[in-house]
């Protein structure tokens, strides 16, 4: 009877693992504590039969498919927010960037003017008034674009720390409240359904 039941729960993590849509690796992650908490547990009663775990599986399997639920919805918003945040980030840096090709346009245009004239003198007189005029453009927009170029990468980082964050809590939620929701499954095979039993807290999304 033990081994059915484990049995029986090994594969509802596996059926719930296919049915909810995020990552596979994160949702492995999170499943991971699950799994070795079923190794290491031996609470599942032998005295119990059929009929309890029957009642017990029917009662606590749509709770933990609601968690799985719940995980798949609080990490997907941790990327999606995460996503969006990157996007703004990088349209941004598109603009700036466009700047800097309309600008450089510019310069490189006035220096090939200067190649289409003839006379060798005024070909360097246009040059060296061209670059006069330039050096001190040329050195803001080296200034410009490091700056540019730091925020972008502080700010993709720090994006990326912050989903980190979120989706470690969403994992941990997951794990914390499936152990619990199994521990009360193994009570459930011993001594059978609560007398009061009522909706799980489990079902809210946090």
């Amino acid at each position: 009877m033990q081994s059915l039941a484990f049995t029986t729960l090994f594969t509802a993590i596996i059926a719930n693992t296919v049915a909810v849509p995020i990552s596979a690796s994160a949702k492995a992650t999170a499943d991971n504590g699950i799994l070795n908490l079923l190794v290491q547990t031996n609470a599942l009663g032998g005295n119990a039969n059929s009929e309890i775990t029957t009642e017990c599986f029917n009662y606590y399997m749509p709770i933990l498919n609601q968690i799985s639920l719940n995980f798949s919805v609080q990490y997907e918003q941790c990327v999606g927010i995460a996503d969006q945040a990157a996007a703004r980030l990088s349209s941004t840096a598109a603009k700036h960037r466009a700047t800097y090709v309309n600008e450089t346009a510019a310069t490189c245009n006035t220096f090939t003017l200067c190649n289409s004239k003839r006379d060798t003198l005024d070909f360097f007189n246009c040059y060296a008034t061209a670059a006069t005029a330039d050096i001190n453009k040329f050195n803001n927009l080296s200034d410009n674009a490091s700056n540019v170029a730091i925020s972008l990468k502080t700010g993709l980082q720090q994006i990326e720390f912050v989903k980190d964050i979120c989706t470690s809590e969403a994992q941990h939620t997951y794990t914390k409240r499936t152990s619990e929701t199994y521990k009360e499954l193994y009570a459930c095979f011993d001594n059978g359904l609560p007398k009061t039993s009522t909706p799980s807290s489990n079902f809210a999304v946090n």
